[in-house]
């Protein structure tokens, strides 16, 4: 049996599983090192991302309370504006009462002469 070529050694086999082993768990660790230092770097990432996100919330929820601000500003000098033009609408329909311009006949001349618009005048 010794000398026959189909008798398998098993010395040189177990040495070759040995080394296929070896290389494997090497490998195996490496790998591992590899994917731990993906994991890391995809969590640092997501951080990042997150963060970037909670920055731009932030950002637009102050411009948010900046424009509600400036809304209400905007809606109460509307609200001033509005009360105004109602104040100074019925001092126009009040002196349109008493303007004896209004009231003239001359009125209608399209180009006012001093002597006409002194007889509209009260005297």
């Amino acid at each position: 049996m010794l000398n026959n070529p189909y008798t398998p050694d098993f010395g040189s086999l177990h040495v070759h599983f040995k080394n296929l082993f070896l290389a494997y768990v090497f490998q195996s660790h490496e790998e591992d090192d590899r994917k731990v230092r993906r994991r890391e770097k995809n969590r640092v990432a997501a951080q990042r991302s997150r963060k970037k996100q909670t920055q731009k919330a932030d950002k637009l929820h102050e411009e948010y309370e900046s424009l509600e601000q400036e809304n209400t500003s905007l809606k109460r000098e509307i609200g001033k504006l509005t009360d105004e033009m109602k104040h100074l609408s019925e001092v126009l329909k009040d002196h349109e009462k008493i303007c004896p311009l209004l009231h003239c006949t001359m009125n209608f001349v399209t180009v006012p002469r001093p002597d006409a618009l002194a007889s509209c005048l009260p005297r």
